[in-house]
């Protein structure tokens, strides 16, 4: 990547000030992390905002730009295995773990990294669910967008108690069959991508 080009992305004009520079890089690459750390995580969006961050790493080489990495290291994270609840809530903790060691980084070689397990991990959970639920039948539920996701403990809960044999109310039973219908498609979605 060229100078020119570097400073097209962030918006800078031709002779920017090193602390411009700077400025204009972190808050690049605050955004794309922001973004990480805060949205659903649906695959094929977050390997765009990957690549993007890819791109900040050329940007930095160029623009003699370093960001702190306080800790690059991925955190160890948990097998998915088990019943399904358990899988829901071992993916919500791995997912909590790597958004907190993006917490303390800046720096987009780092947070490439840790994006790139995410995507790999929400992968590997909506194929693991999307198998698991295969059996069931799902066409009497609405589509959600991929977007939508049930919080964690609520799907977990009502997974647990269908395992366990306890009756679930009939908003939790609409509830769960609408998020394996998300799951499936977010899986067909990365199959076709």
């Amino acid at each position: 990547m060229d100078r020119q080009t570097a400073l097209i992305v962030l918006q800078l004009p031709e002779s920017p000030t090193p602390e411009e520079i700077h400025e204009a890089f972190e808050a690049h690459v605050f955004e794309i992390r922001d973004f990480l750390f805060r949205q659903t995580v649906i695959p094929q969006v977050f390997r765009a905002k990957v690549d993007r961050l890819l791109t900040a790493c050329e940007i930095g080489e160029t623009l003699s730009v370093e960001l702190p990495c306080l800790d690059g290291s991925l955190p160890e994270l948990l097998p998915l295995e088990g019943p399904a609840d358990r899988v829901v809530r071992d993916h919500a903790e791995n997912v909590g773990r790597l958004r907190t060691a993006m917490a303390g980084t800046l720096d987009p070689t780092c947070l490439t990294r840790m994006g790139e397990c995410l995507v790999r991990l929400q992968q590997a959970y909506v194929q693991w669910m999307a198998q698991w639920s295969d059996d069931r039948a799902l066409e009497g539920h609405s589509d959600r967008p991929m977007r939508d996701e049930w919080s964690s403990d609520a799907f977990a809960s009502a997974l647990e108690n269908e395992r366990m044999g306890r009756a679930l109310d009939p908003e939790a039973g609409l509830r769960l069959g609408e998020e394996l219908k998300r799951i499936r498609k977010m899986d067909a979605a990365s199959v076709t991508a």
